[in-house]
C-alpha cells in the first residue's frame, strides 16, 4: 500500500468511527497529518493503544500523539492526558479503518508482464501478473487478483476474485503420497485433483501448496496464509482461517471456518480442526481438536486440562 499525504481534524475522524463512542477530546479542531506507534508517536500524529490496564494507562499517559485510539476499559482511569482519546472494544481494527480510509493511497494493480508465461486464456478482469510467474492450463483466476513475481501455478488450478499471492509461491505440486510394493520400492501415488482458491484469499511467499490426489486440496474464501506454509494434498481449510508462517497442514486435514494456526506448528495427517479453535505457536497436533477450543504444546492438548 502507498502512503497518502492527507490533513484530517480530530472531530473528522470520531464522526467516522462513530459519535456513540465514549470521548475524551481536547481540541476537536486539532490536524492529524500521520500515523505511528504509540511509543514513537507525536504531535500531529495519530495512533492506538491495545495494552489494558497499568501498562496501557502509562502509555497514553506518556505518549505526544495529538490522538490515540484504545481500549474501553481504559476510560475514566487515566489523568494528565496530553492526547484527544477515542475508547473503543477494538482499537486496532478502528486504526486499520482510519489507515484505509484517510491514509491509503491505494493504486489498482492490472496487466500481464511481459516475461509471464501464461497456458491459460481464463482470466477475468484488472488481474495482476507479475514477472516471470507461470501458470499452466486449466487454470482460472478470478477478477482483480494479485500475483506477483515469480509465482508457479501448475495445472488444474481455479482462483477466486480479490486473491493476492506473494512472489516465489507454488500452487498445485503432486502431493507426497508413495505406497510400497512387494519390492519395498516406494511407488508413487498418482495426483487428478486440483486446487481451489475462495474469494478474498491472501497467500503469503514462498507458500508450497500441493493438488488433490483425487479431491481437490480447498481454501476457504477469506483466508490467510502468511509466509513459508505448507499445505499439504486433499487438506480442505474452511472460510476465515488465519495460518501463520512455518506451520504444516498435514494431508487430509480438515479445518472449519475462522480455525487460527500459529506460527510453527504441525497438524498431522487426517486431523480436524473444530470451527473457532486456536492452536498455539509451535504446537503438534495429533489428535481431532473440537470447535471453540485453544491447544498448544507437543502434543497438543487443551488448556482446560494443564494445570
Amino acid at each position: 500500500m502507498n502512503l497518502k499525504k492527507c490533513e484530517i481534524t480530530v472531530s473528522q475522524i470520531v464522526s467516522f468511527l462513530g459519535n456513540n463512542k465514549k470521548l475524551k477530546i481536547l481540541n476537536p479542531k486539532e490536524k492529524i497529518k500521520n500515523f505511528e506507534s504509540i511509543i514513537n508517536a507525536k504531535k500531529s500524529y495519530m495512533t492506538f493503544c491495545s495494552i489494558l490496564e497499568e501498562k496501557g494507562i502509562k502509555l497514553i499517559t506518556n505518549s505526544k500523539a495529538t490522538l490515540i485510539i484504545c481500549h474501553e476499559s481504559l476510560a475514566n482511569q487515566d489523568s494528565n492526558l496530553k492526547s484527544n482519546i477515542i475508547y473503543v472494544k477494538n482499537p486496532r481494527l478502528d486504526f486499520i479503518k482510519c489507515l484505509k480510509k484517510f491514509f491509503n493511497d491505494e493504486q489498482i494493480m492490472k496487466g500481464i508482464h511481459s516475461t509471464a508465461i501464461l497456458k491459460t486464456k481464463d482470466i477475468g478482469k484488472n488481474v495482476y501478473i507479475g514477472p516471470y510467474v507461470q501458470v499452466g492450463k486449466n487454470v482460472s483466476i478470478g477478477a482483480n487478483t494479485i500475483i506477483y513475481g515469480n509465482v508457479v501455478i501448475y495445472d488444474n488450478v481455479i482462483i477466486g476474485k480479490n486473491v493476492i499471492i506473494d512472489s516465489n509461491t507454488v500452487l498445485g505440486t503432486d502431493g507426497f503420497g508413495f505406497e510400497r510394493n512387494k519390492l519395498k520400492k516406494l511407488e508413487k501415488f498418482p495426483h487428478f485433483g486440483g486446487i481451489v482458491i475462495g474469494n478474498d484469499v491472501e497467500i503469503g511467499s514462498n507458500v508450497s501448496i500441493d493438488r488433490g490426489t483425487i479431491d481437490d486440496t480447498i481454501i476457504g474464501a477469506g483466508s490467510k496464509i502468511d509466509n513459508l506454509v505448507h499445505i499439504a494434498h486433499n487438506v480442505k481449510i474452511g472460510k476465515n482461517c488465519l495460518i501463520i508462517a512455518n506451520s504444516l497442514i498435514a494431508g487430509s486435514c480438515i479445518l472449519e471456518d475462522n480455525v487460527h494456526i500459529a506460527m510453527s506448528a504441525t497438524i498431522r495427517e487426517g486431523t480436524k480442526i473444530g470451527k473457532n479453535a486456536f492452536v498455539g505457536m509451535g504446537s503438534v497436533v495429533t489428535k481431532n481438536v473440537p470447535p471453540n477450543q485453544t491447544v498448544y504444546g507437543n502434543p497438543a492438548r487443551s488448556i482446560n486440562f494443564i494445570k
